[in-house]
């Protein structure tokens, strides 16, 4: 493509209104909250699962693949908060 071109977004109000309710201080209070709580099973997943990318194509596959990790996640957090607990009083 040859000459200048000029590109032009159109934000939906919908973005608009989410944006604009973002930059407010409480709205960045929650967020900072939330982030400790957020990042680690992400961290989890991309480090004891191994998913850095995505093995397949296509949106719903992916969707799938995702759905597998987080449910990984927690199973194991299931585990380690309830099922074991539990199994080792049963034992005794």
């Amino acid at each position: 493509m040859r000459g200048r071109s000029i590109s032009r977004s159109i934000q939906d109000p919908e973005v608009r209104q989410f944006r604009q309710k973002m930059e407010t201080t409480s709205a960045q209070e929650i967020y900072r909250q939330r982030a400790p709580v957020v990042e680690f099973p992400n961290a989890w997943i991309k480090d004891k699962l191994g998913l850095r990318q995505f093995r397949l194509r296509g949106l719903l596959k992916v969707r799938w693949e995702l759905l597998w990790a987080c449910l990984t996640y927690n199973i194991q957090q299931w585990i380690r908060l309830c099922w074991r607990p539990s199994l080792a009083v049963s034992q005794n």
